[in-house]
């Protein structure tokens, strides 16, 4: 069964992901803020992140940046969820290492696709 580490400070959002993703059979993570998402990375190494850009201790972009530093395991797909629509925010993310970027609110059918066009399901 493939891992997913999800990271949002919303514990809703949280909730709302993991049932998406355990019905899509991941076992998932939960990380709270960027530093977590980063341990979960090393600990776990997952398929996918699923994280927030505001996220407690170290934002969401700084996380991608050290889980894209991390030499010695095999690189998660990563997937920003956030309510940060500012073009230049996003073109940062995938630029810095963002496999994809998933704008706030969303559904399960958005989640759906974007796995699908990383081949995670």
């Amino acid at each position: 069964m493939a891992k997913c580490v999800i990271a949002d400070d919303s514990r809703i959002i949280r909730m709302l992901l993991s049932k998406i993703m355990t019905n899509l059979n991941f076992e998932v993570i939960e990380a709270e803020d960027g530093e977590e998402v980063v341990e979960m990375v090393e600990l776990n190494e997952p398929a996918v992140v699923i994280m927030d850009w505001r996220l407690p201790v170290l934002d969401g972009i700084d996380a991608l940046y050290k889980i894209r530093g991390l030499k010695k395991i095999s690189q998660p797909k990563v997937m920003f969820c956030s309510s940060l629509v500012d073009v230049d925010k996003i073109r940062e993310a995938l630029d810095g290492g963002a496999d994809d970027y998933i704008m706030k609110p969303f559904d399960e059918e958005i989640i759906i696709s974007k796995l699908e066009i990383l081949d995670l399901i």
